[in-house]
């Protein structure tokens, strides 16, 4: 009867300790706290969200389904509108036809992801090597500016680096636009 007990103890209490820790990290108001903390930023409860300064820019990430959006505010209103995401996302939501892409001529980018601006010199100019370099460092992209903030969705943050790194990349983008007054 103790060995059953003991064997029971040692599937048990393991199961539960990683069942306890996966739910503690899928669900912001249990992780974020700490993450804001971490990042020097402010946490509000309801709804969850993470808000301060990155970059000398305001900064939000708030839960958005099944994942979190990570949104940078632009200093004033831009007239163009952007995008980078997944291919086949980004070609299944504009339909057969994609308006506005920005052929790079980097085959790396082009084959993973799909870029569209409103006005191709300033999307070329914004997908610089660089930028191109550092959105293929990253395991998901989908990015939307437009007006006077820039948006990344991303499947859940539980960690700081994801929403430094993101808002590095935001920066970048933000400031391009920004020189396009609407």
């Amino acid at each position: 009867m103790s060995f059953i007990l003991l064997c029971a103890i040692v599937v048990v209490v393991p199961l539960a300790f990683y069942y306890i820790r996966q739910y503690k990290i899928s669900t912001p108001s249990l992780q974020w706290p700490a993450l804001a903390r971490v990042l020097a930023m402010n946490y509000a409860p309801d709804p969850p969200r993470i808000t301060g300064q990155r970059n000398g820019r305001a900064l939000c990430v708030e839960a958005d389904g099944t994942g979190a959006r990570v949104s940078m505010a632009l200093g004033r209103p831009s007239r163009l509108r952007v995008e980078i995401g997944p291919r086949e996302e980004v070609t299944r939501r504009s339909g057969m036809l994609v308006p506005d892409p920005v052929p790079t001529g980097d085959t790396a980018f082009e084959e993973r992801f799909l870029a569209r601006c409103n006005d191709k010199a300033a999307g070329l100019k914004l997908l610089d090597p660089v930028l191109r370099q550092r959105l293929l460092a990253q395991p998901f992209v989908e990015i939307l500016g437009q007006g006077d903030n820039v948006r990344w969705l991303l499947p859940w943050v539980k960690e700081p680096d994801p929403i430094e790194e993101t808002a590095e990349i935001l920066t970048a983008i933000a400031e391009e636009m920004e020189r396009f007054p609407a």
